[in-house]
């Protein structure tokens, strides 16, 4: 093996070359003195450790960052509250390097990607995740397969795609002052500004088509306007405008949660709390909240409702944490730019997740709280669920099926009356993004009997209106099936529609047009709001292969035997890196349906076991029992696995 000198030198012995030693020379060259000639050690550069930022506009949340060399030696750092990690010696090992980061995003357990080809600043947020995406054809997380990794992508394929992201996203970057930036490797600090505005600017969906297997990438605006599709081999399809956004400074709206919100939180007393938060001046004067959606709290009485619904949950002491923007309105009103930030409270293993609060900031004025962002509530999800046997060996198909639904979910209050609307109408947008589809994808409407039959203690919601079976969906139901949109069998016609459907929120954008009237037939002038869909459901060739939440063996087997003896029922699941479990519940035969759910608790994010008390005695171990576990993925859709049992009957369905 050829050593070099700290000179480079080599010198020629006997017509061959003899590197000289790195610390002795054993003969002099062309053979002058046979003395031992002692000379100093090369100097060698020190490999550079590895350091950067990860974020998703909010850094992620309690994340570990693992970095893989080309020979699959790999070395993991935690990173700070702050987003940045550092440290991560390269000592013995060869570029290119992959990048894993895991933790929690806007409450959800999520993991990102990077690839990078030498030691030194290696970020790892949406933007490197879509990168590798693309470059790769598939999923990033393959690279990190504990059975059979795969390769990470080449510089090349980076760049190429690195270019495309650049491309359509060239006036966000332009108007946040990092048009000349490398995703992975330009050093940024996630304060809301320069790279990390980028970050806030828009929401990033990474996915795999369940028809070619290849990946793909959204990118829509939520500050500005704009959507853009990208497959491997395509030129990206549409491009985002930032609109707005480039004036604004985002920075205030961690300043409210962080130091104003978390420093009333982190008191131990509610005294001080409300205290804390009243000094802070966080709350516009418009300010109003449903805590519990019975309590209106306007600015007056926040302060205390807030301090006393954290003391409630056993929360005082803890943290805000990981503030992300959901979704920001910059145009409807140019006297107000709202965003609505989504963040959690956590102290200790107890945490509030998910929760939601608008800001709003005025001409001539600082970021404030909102509460609501609207004085109408309306909210669009996505699902998915599998049932399946758990007294059927494992892998039976007999009576496993597959649900994936939109929920449009909108309530009747306008500020003014409890009933106030009466009817929506939900849109999609139009194949070039231009403009919205003539016709409503989904009509609800709250009919004189649903008012009726309202429970006293029950706040009055919209139903959706089904065209063949005139609106018998039940009074308040939102949810619009992706499988079976006339609520009649499964087809197969109807499993297409449905993919059709999901392929439109990626092309033409996940945002809906929602009008709301306050009469049955829809007449006069709306009001119009815009909403993004939660999450997207997989296409239908995807639900086998996705990563649902898995009962353990030992729990399937004790469910099916399960006969009431004991009031209490340990449920253990397979841990899930990609689904974060947010509850687990179990219901028996008359308990399924309606407003008696059965059993449920919490799961504890990271856990795997949780012990239910069940409500009720089934009448044998064969009577019909069912368990599910529901959780949510890193792009907000819920997702449950429900498993059936009836003493291994053929149907459990006839139960």
């Amino acid at each position: 093996m050829k050593m070099l000198n700290r000179f480079g030198a080599f010198c020629r012995s006997g017509g061959g070359l003899a590197a000289l030693g790195s610390a002795v020379v054993l003969s002099g060259c062309g053979g002058g003195s046979s003395t031992p000639a002692v000379v100093a050690p090369p100097v060698v550069a020190a490999a550079k450790p590895m350091s950067g930022t990860v974020a998703s506009g909010a850094p992620m949340l309690n994340a570990t960052v693992t970095v893989k060399d080309a020979n699959g030696v790999a070395r993991s750092a935690a990173a700070a509250v702050d987003g940045t990690y550092s440290g991560i010696s390269t000592e013995g090992t060869s570029a290119p390097y992959s990048l894993q980061a895991c933790g929690l995003v806007d409450a959800n357990y999520s993991c990102l990607y990077s690839v990078v080809q030498q030691a030194g600043v290696a970020n790892v947020t949406p933007l490197t995740n879509a990168t590798v995406a693309l470059a790769l054809g598939g999923d990033p997380a393959a690279i990190f397969s504990p059975t059979a990794p795969v390769a990470p992508p080449s510089a090349a394929a980076i760049e190429v795609q690195s270019q495309k992201l650049k491309v359509a996203l060239a006036d966000v970057l332009a108007k946040a002052g990092v048009s000349n930036i490398d995703f992975a490797t330009t050093a940024f600090t996630a304060d809301r500004s320069g790279i990390d505005k980028v970050l806030d600017s828009i929401k990033i969906s990474t996915g795999i088509d369940g028809g070619t297997n290849k990946s793909f990438v959204q990118m829509e605006s939520i500050t500005g306007a704009g959507n853009v599709f990208v497959e491997q081999t395509t030129a990206a399809a549409g491009t985002i405008k930032a609109g707005t956004s480039d004036d604004v400074d985002l920075k205030g709206i961690t300043t409210i949660f962080v130091q104003g919100l978390g420093n009333a939180v982190s008191a131990t007393d509610r005294a001080t709390c409300v205290s804390r938060m009243t000094a802070a001046n966080l709350f516009d004067d418009s300010f109003n909240l449903d805590i519990d959606d019975k309590t209106l709290v306007t600015k007056a009485t926040a302060a205390a409702k807030i301090c006393e619904f954290v003391d409630m949950g056993g929360l005082l002491g803890g943290t805000v944490a990981n503030p992300i923007l959901r979704d920001c309105d910059f145009t409807t009103d140019v006297n107000q730019k709202v965003c609505v930030v989504g963040f959690n409270i956590v102290r200790g293993e107890s945490s509030f997740e998910g929760a939601e609060l608008a800001v709003v900031l005025r001409p001539n004025a600082g970021w404030k709280l909102l509460g609501r962002e609207s004085v109408y509530d309306v909210s669009v999800s996505a699902s998915v669920q599998r049932t399946s046997r758990a007294d059927l060996p494992a892998g039976s198909t007999a009576d496993m099926g597959y649900t994936r639904a939109l929920s449009f979910d909108v309530g009747a209050d306008n500020g003014v009356s409890a009933t106030g609307v009466r009817a929506a109408k939900i849109y999609q947008r139009s194949l070039d993004g231009s403009a919205w589809e003539a016709t409503p994808l989904v009509t609800l409407t709250l009919t004189d009997a649903c008012i009726a039959a309202l429970p006293a203690d029950e706040k009055a919601r919209l139903s959706i209106v089904y065209a063949n079976n005139n609106n018998n969906s039940g009074c308040g139901s939102s949810w619009m099936s992706l499988d079976d949109v006339s609520m009649g069998p499964t087809t197969a016609a109807a499993a297409a529609a449905g993919d059709a459907l999901i392929d439109n929120f990626y092309k033409r954008g996940r945002k809906v047009k929602v009008e709301l009237y306050t009469d049955l037939a829809a007449t006069g002038t709306p009001v119009v709001l815009y909403k993004r869909v939660d999450g997207m459901p997989p296409k239908s060739a995807a639900l086998a292969s996705f990563p649902w939440m898995e009962l353990d063996a030992a729990t399937r087997t004790a469910m099916a035997a399960y006969d009431g003896s004991s009031s209490t029922f340990v449920v253990s699941w397979v841990p899930n890196r990609l689904i974060s479990g947010k509850d687990v519940s179990a219901c028996l035969s008359g308990q399924c349906d309606g407003k008696d759910r059965g059993s449920q608790a919490d799961i504890v994010n990271g856990r795997s076991t949780q012990s239910l008390t069940i409500t009720g005695k089934p009448s044998s171990a064969a009577a019909f029992k069912s368990i599910s576990l529901y959780g949510r993925n890193s792009d907000q859709m819920g997702v449950s696995t429900s498993y059936i049992s009836c003493g291994g009957a053929a149907s459990c369905y006839q139960h």
